[in-house]
């Protein structure tokens, strides 16, 4: 036992690193974001050359119910949780949209004005006048007098020079004027006042009338339209810049929002401004704070922090457990379940432990690979620890010389060289050029070298410090590495190996209709695929919908917009129709413009041109991510938090299938030719492993139709690697039988199946435990790689595989020399 105190010690060591690795995970995709990215290209234009500082900010919205005045007293209240957060209320929201409208269409406004001020002027100086004829009225009727007097040869007491120039006048207007007007015309370019003009021969001479007149004068626009033939309303001469702005808005209308956008019922919405890189655990605190409803990308994030912290406790739990009882049934001795056990959590720990300190170099825990880790790690190491023990059982029961050394000989050497393939696998994430597989790649790697240490070393000490009595407890003797399933093994193998050509057709026609299923349904980034449904941040999200949802996209087009404008405008029209409300040189809001003018130069800089889409739907729902998809489908550079979501979607998926999954099968065919020193059998394997993974991925679309966008490729990765185990198993019992070649492959499926089909069993129970939690991409990856490994264990491996070895006969090995030993 004196052996076991050093593994003791390392548990105990690593166990502080296990319980504050989930401090160490990260949630948003932001730090996998680099300029490979469209979006990313688009943000920092967008930041940089239009100076948009909205790019470099994210918005959590707050909905509480009651009064406005409690609602803002709450908030002002908890708002120091949050760093650098600044608090929007509905009013500040609108009155920042109606700054930016006026901004926007101010050199409109300013233009419109310009062509007023004229008449404005014109304006003031005839009310003026009209205050200065009020004021000496003897001088009006003076001008009167010599006006409509002088036509009718009454002598009008007036200066000779003022007669002179009055008849000079109106002798020239006469000749295509008639009398009256004439007159008109003379007295208004003698004495420059129009006012003269409302008077005639019957009545010039009222000074009661006269007077009367000039105080209730107001038609100021009909004046001026007489004097400038300009036809313009009142309000426009007295006030140009307002009568501009109401114009300007009749033609280009502002951004509709209102009061009601932030008020229904009895709720109100608040939106907190805060950095980008806001604290998840902030805002967590924020909304454990806030009497309400608290939504939006960081808030959805935070929440998939929290409750992944509690998932990880139930998958830890779930996971011993499954395991536990599984060992139990099918060990019934409790040593060797301690053991397998122990394997499985000091696995765990150096696991978490690796990925910890390489923090210290820069790694962040993505919060998929450190979930992803328990299960892995457990049904790895128990596999290789199980193969071990079994192998160990097998030698004592056949009473060899020294058991453990020809237990470490073979299943050591089985372990070894499967971990190195299974890990071989990983490396190729590590090479893909996204930098979320490269993440992912760092943990997988991680788990699988981790489960090679106490699978080998721990158990193997193990053996050595524990006698045979104690493994038997409580049993007599230590467990029979055969029981009942060896009678299903034999069956399924000679089964397979008399109906192989029928197994290969049923082989072909399953996986037809398997990869018919996965090209014809869809995946989705839903957020409450990482969330549960009955979150508050889910929850909110759909009460976002029926008040201010809008999210934006921001699209730039290099080139000047007077070059681009057709694009510009069929694209603006497409999303006006689409509801949202687009900013550029061909739109304002829900308005098109048939030709750029004046605002375009607002929505050009350093040689780009930018459009704003307000997406009206909140950030990440369905909606918000196909009005992008639609978008970027348009050619367009968009960016926003939608655009850079779909952008790390896309190219890690297109990544995974067109580089990751064809280097991980070059490497481990390469891997295991040179292993096996054989073509054939490397190539079957990569078969078999891609056939058990599409049917995996085909029944978690049948059961749950649309699924995460990261589950398949979860899926793919996973069984394409530790499905490699029970293959190795198999293929190194059959080098060492001997006889005909169809004898060799059903006694090596019957020896070894036992050990497979065990460590199937744990292997599904430990991925099983994912089904246990309330994230919903968690449960299709636990239900799809749990599903795939019983299929693989009980179906591809004792059934598929011997057929398919079977039909390949001695070309099996070739060209190595393995086929030789079919005569031994």
């Amino acid at each position: 036992m004196k052996l076991l105190i050093p593994w003791l010690l390392l548990m105990i060591l690593l166990a502080p690193f296990v319980l504050q690795a989930q401090n160490h995970f990260i949630y948003s995709d932001s730090p996998f974001l680099s300029t490979q990215y469209k979006s990313v290209l688009v943000e920092n234009i967008v930041s940089h050359d239009f100076n948009v500082s909205q790019a470099n900010t994210s918005n959590i919205y707050v909905i509480i119910n009651g009064s406005y005045d409690q609602a803002l007293v709450e908030l002002k209240s908890n708002l120091s949780y949050l760093e650098g957060a600044k608090l929007l209320t509905p009013y500040d929201v609108i009155r920042y949209y109606q700054d930016q409208y006026i901004s926007e269409v101010s050199p409109l406004v300013n233009q419109t004005e310009k062509e007023l001020l004229k008449l404005h002027e014109l304006y003031l100086n005839l009310t003026d006048l009209k205050s200065a004829l009020l004021a000496n009225i003897s001088n009006f009727m003076y001008q009167l007098n010599v006006t409509y007097g002088t036509p009718l040869g009454i002598n009008v007491k007036a200066p000779s020079s003022v007669i002179e120039t009055y008849k000079t006048i109106y002798l020239v207007a006469l000749e295509n004027y008639s009398q009256l007007n004439a007159s008109r015309i003379a007295g208004y370019l003698t004495f420059s006042d129009p006012f003269l003009i409302f008077f005639g021969y019957n009545n010039y001479t009222n000074e009661s009338l006269a007077r009367a007149f000039l105080i209730n004068f107001n038609n100021y626009s009909y004046l001026i339209f007489l004097l400038t033939g300009k036809q313009v309303p009142l309000k426009a001469i007295t006030n140009p810049y307002n009568y501009s702005l109401q114009l300007i808005e009749s033609k280009i209308p502002p951004p509709p929002i209102s009061l009601s956008d932030f008020h229904k019922n009895n709720s109100w919405l608040f939106i907190v401004q805060v950095p980008s890189n806001e604290s998840l655990n902030r805002i967590n605190t924020f909304m454990s704070k806030v009497h309400g409803l608290v939504t939006g990308h960081l808030p959805i994030y935070a929440q998939s922090e929290l409750y992944t912290e509690q998932n990880l406790r139930i998958i830890d739990v779930v996971t011993v457990t499954l395991v536990g009882v599984l060992l139990v049934i099918l060990l019934r001795s409790l040593i060797p379940i301690l053991l397998l056990i122990g394997s499985a959590v000091i696995g765990v720990e150096v696991a978490y432990s690796v990925l910890i300190l390489l923090g210290s170099v820069g790694y962040q825990i993505y919060y998929i690979s450190g979930l992803v880790i328990p299960p892995i790690v457990f049904g790895i190491a128990i596999d290789y620890s199980l193969l071990f023990i079994y192998r160990y059982f097998e030698e004592l029961r056949k009473g060899s010389k020294d058991p453990l050394h020809t237990a470490f000989r073979t299943a050591g050497k089985g372990a070894l060289f499967s971990g190195l393939s299974i890990t071989l696998a990983f490396i190729s994430f590590l090479a893909s050029p996204s930098p979320l597989l490269q993440n992912i790649g760092v943990a997988l790697v991680a788990s699988s070298l981790s489960s090679l240490l106490p699978s080998i070393g721990f158990i193997y000490t193990s053996l050595r410090g524990v006698s045979v009595k104690a493994l038997s407890f409580p049993r007599k003797e230590v467990p029979s590495p055969s029981d009942s399933r060896s009678k299903y093994l034999s069956f399924m193998a000679s089964l397979a190996l008399r109906r192989k050509y029928w197994v290969a057709v049923f082989m072909v026609i399953f996986s037809i209709i398997s990869v018919g299923i996965f090209l014809t349904h869809t995946t989705n980034v839903n957020a409450n695929e990482i969330v549960p449904s009955s979150s508050e941040s889910i929850v909110g999200l759909n009460r976002l919908t029926d008040l201010f949802n809008y999210s934006i996209d921001y699209a730039i087009i290099p080139g000047n917009p007077n070059e681009t404008f057709p694009i510009i405008y069929n694209v603006s029209h497409e999303a006006i129709t689409r509801n949202a409300l687009v900013y550029g040189p061909a739109s304002y809001g829900k308005t098109l413009f048939n030709s750029s003018g004046e605002l375009s130069d607002r929505f050009y800089s350093h040689g780009y041109t930018l459009i704003m889409f307000y997406v009206p739907y909140p950030v990440f729902s369905n909606g918000a991510i196909n009005f992008t998809k639609w978008l970027i489908s348009t050619g367009l550079l968009v960016g926003g938090s939608n655009a850079q979501r779909i952008d790390i979607v896309s190219n890690t998926v297109h990544t995974y299938y067109s580089f990751t999954l064809p280097l991980t099968i070059i490497l481990i065919l390469v891997y295991l030719g040179v292993l096996l020193r054989s073509i054939a059998l490397p190539v079957r394997l990569a078969l078999s492993l891609l056939f058990s993974s599409v049917v995996g991925v085909a029944v978690m679309f049948l059961v749950f139709n649309s699924v995460y966008w990261l589950s398949p490729l979860i899926v793919f990765a996973l069984l394409f690697s530790l499905g490699i185990d029970y293959d190795m198993f198999i293929i190194l019992r059959i080098v060492e039988e001997r006889g005909p070649d169809d004898d060799r492959i059903r006694r090596g499926v019957e020896k070894t199946g036992l050990v497979v089909t065990a460590a199937g069993l744990i292997l599904t129970g430990a991925f099983i435990s994912l089904t246990a939690v309330n994230m919903q991409f968690l449960r299709e990856i636990g239900f799809a790689v749990g599903f795939s490994i019983l299929f693989d264990t009980f179906i591809v491996r004792p059934f598929i595989v011997p057929a398919i070895m079977s039909i390949l006969g001695k070309y099996n090995w070739w060209p190595g020399v393995r086929r030789n030993q079919s005569n031994a």
